[in-house]
Order: structure tokens, then C-alpha cells, then sequence
């Protein structure tokens, strides 16, 4: 192509730059300039046509991102809900189990000048413990007389409350009719834990002096597992002598031991003397052998558990072999639970030694 430049004859040409002359040939490039102002706006206009598609395009896929945000973040929610509801929901609603032991705490009834102490048990279904003494040491001597020989059939009813006062259950409790001092027929019911009419087990303590100083029954309570989780008190009526009536009761005891005396090694009977603790204890200990006579069972630490003749025949097959690695835990005053590595229920207990 030559560098001749073509105009239009109806243009004009201006040279922008003088150039030189040779051999009277124009061998420069000539400017042409536009008539029309914003000519060369015009010729490059289309490069701005063409990039302002791209530069939408390259903004669309950001918009369309930041309106799926919203969306996304309620998927997430949604998933994390999800989530909630499959792994820990479950856990929250499922039932907690039943503590094993409650400790209700001690209630009085005046008239009779007893106190009482009430435990509640979880062992597969609703159990309890029932410490009955007298609330003043002078009148021990009038408790133990009607313990040992009760004018007439005595009963007790606890009942259970929950944290709004109602109560939730409640048991009757018959004792069992023991026969007066130095009758032969019944000198041999009395050298162990008695069964009551009611089906709960009836055993005498013995304090420091040797003479009945409280009553421990243990049995079974009618409350369903909701209600057992819920207590929180207690209370308890007896047909119990009231004081008065109990130092005339102990002067009528007093004229039948006089009366019987040629045959009193007839009245010896067998009374369990629970250990009387400064603290709760917790341990580990043994058990070596028992003794079915007493319902008791030595342990190589040296302690003696008070089970009872009916504790020991209801055992489990697991605690029926020697040696038997257990643990134990008692309250101040003695009253124990004895458990062991693949035992289905533990064994309720008195400390004696």
C-alpha cells in the first residue's frame, strides 16, 4: 500500500507539519482532520457499547449472590434447628433417673414424745427407712416398755409431700404383735427382725445403755417414680401411747418382770445397737461371711451390717457369695447402703460395729 493519503475532493487538506521536499514526492503522513466536532468520540463510542455488557455481567453474579445471603442464612438456621432437634432435644426430654436416696429429714410428734426420721429409697420402685425414738433421753425407759410389750396393735402413717404441700402418697404401717416378758412363744420371734401385718420389717436399736432406744422399720412405698422425684416433706400420725399413758404402761411392765423373774433368762431378746456416727462415712470394704441367726454380715474391715433374717433370704444371687467387694455409705446415724459391681439393687443396712 502506498503512502499516498486518498481525500475526498470536496475536503481540504492541511498539512499539521511542514515536511521536507525530496524529489518533489510528499512522502509524509497527512492529518485529516474531522469537519464534525465529536467525530472522534463517535469512532471510538462503540468501545464503550461493548464493554458496559461485560461490566454487567461481571456485576450480576455479585447481586444475584448477596440476594441468595438472606436465603442462605435461613437454610443454615433451619439446619442448625435441625440439628438442635435429633442430637439434644432427646437427651433434654428424656426422664432423669431416680436418685437413690432422699434424706426427708426428722419430724416430731409431740404428744407421744417421739421424734422420726424418714429416708425414701429408689430400688427399681419407691422404698423407706423409718427411725422412730423418743425425743427426750429421761423417757427411754417408757419408750422401751411399750416397744418391747405394746398395749394394743401399733401403727404409724407417713405421708409424702411434694414442694406445694400435696400429699403424694402415703403408707400405713401395722407393727407386729410381740408377746409380754417371759412368754416362751414369743421369745424366739423376738431374736430377729420382725415381718409387720403390713409386710415392712421391724427391728429394735439399742443405745449406749443397752435399752431400746429407737425402732427401725423399712419396707415398701406406694409411690409411682413421678412421685418419688418430687418429694420434698413429710409427716407422721401414730396411735403411739402418749407420755403419760407411757409411764403407766412401764410401772405395768414393771410388775410383770417381777412376777415372771424365776424365768427371766426366757426374756433375754436380741437387740441390735446401730453405731452412732460424728459424720456421714464412705468407703470400701469386704464381706467375709454373715450370720443368718442375727441377719448380720462381717466384713474383713471389721464392721458388722445389721441386713436382717428377711434381707438375707430376699438377697440377690450376687450377694449370696463370699468374699463380696462392697461399698458402702452411712449416715450419722448408721443407717447404711451397701452396694456391688454387678448387684441389680443394693442391700439397705444398720452399721453395728
Amino acid at each position: 500500500m502506498s503512502d499516498v493519503v486518498q481525500i475526498e475532493s470536496n475536503e481540504p487538506v492541511a498539512a499539521s507539519t511542514p515536511q521536507p521536499q525530496t524529489s518533489g514526492q510528499d512522502t509524509g503522513y497527512h492529518v485529516v482532520p474531522s469537519s464534525r466536532e465529536g467525530a472522534e468520540e463517535e469512532l471510538f463510542a462503540f468501545r464503550t457499547a461493548m464493554a458496559e455488557p461485560e461490566e454487567a455481567k461481571a456485576a450480576r453474579p455479585e447481586q444475584n449472590m448477596l440476594s441468595w445471603l438472606p436465603a442462605l442464612g435461613m437454610a443454615v438456621a433451619a439446619l442448625a434447628c435441625a440439628l438442635l432437634l435429633v442430637f439434644f432435644l432427646p437427651k433434654q426430654l428424656k426422664q432423669k433417673p431416680p436418685v437413690l436416696y432422699i434424706d426427708m429429714g426428722n419430724q416430731r410428734l409431740d404428744p407421744a414424745g417421739l421424734g422420726g426420721r424418714l429416708i425414701a429409697r429408689w430400688e427399681g420402685s419407691a422404698a423407706y427407712q423409718l427411725s422412730i425414738d423418743p425425743i427426750d433421753q429421761q423417757q427411754v425407759a417408757r419408750f422401751e416398755a411399750v416397744a418391747q410389750d405394746p398395749p394394743y396393735p401399733l401403727s404409724f402413717v407417713i405421708r409424702l409431700r411434694d414442694a406445694s404441700g400435696v400429699v403424694t402418697c402415703q403408707k400405713e404401717i401395722l407393727f407386729p404383735i410381740t408377746g409380754p416378758p417371759g412368754d416362751p412363744a414369743a421369745t424366739g420371734q423376738t431374736l430377729q427382725p420382725l415381718i409387720s401385718p403390713s409386710g415392712d420389717t421391724v427391728q429394735d436399736v439399742a443405745g449406749t445403755d443397752g435399752k431400746i432406744a429407737e425402732i427401725s422399720v423399712t419396707g415398701g412405698l406406694p409411690c409411682p417414680k413421678e412421685a418419688y422425684q418430687h418429694l420434698v416433706g413429710w409427716d407422721f400420725t401414730s396411735n403411739f401411747p402418749t407420755v403419760a399413758d407411757q409411764t403407766d404402761w412401764l410401772k405395768h411392765e414393771a410388775s410383770l418382770t417381777k412376777a415372771v423373774k424365776p424365768n427371766a433368762s426366757n426374756t433375754q431378746r436380741f437387740v441390735a445397737r446401730a453405731q452412732r456416727l460424728p459424720a456421714p462415712i464412705d468407703g470400701d470394704d469386704t464381706i467375709v461371711g454373715d450370720n443368718p441367726s442375727k441377719g448380720t454380715v462381717d466384713t474383713s474391715g471389721g464392721r458388722v451390717f445389721l441386713v436382717g433374717a428377711n434381707g438375707l433370704r430376699s438377697r440377690s444371687t450376687e450377694w449370696q457369695f463370699f468374699p463380696a467387694a462392697i461399698h458402702f455409705r452411712c449416715d450419722k446415724n448408721g443407717a447404711c447402703l451397701l452396694t456391688r459391681a454387678n448387684a441389680p439393687t443394693p442391700l439397705q443396712a444398720r452399721l453395728m460395729r
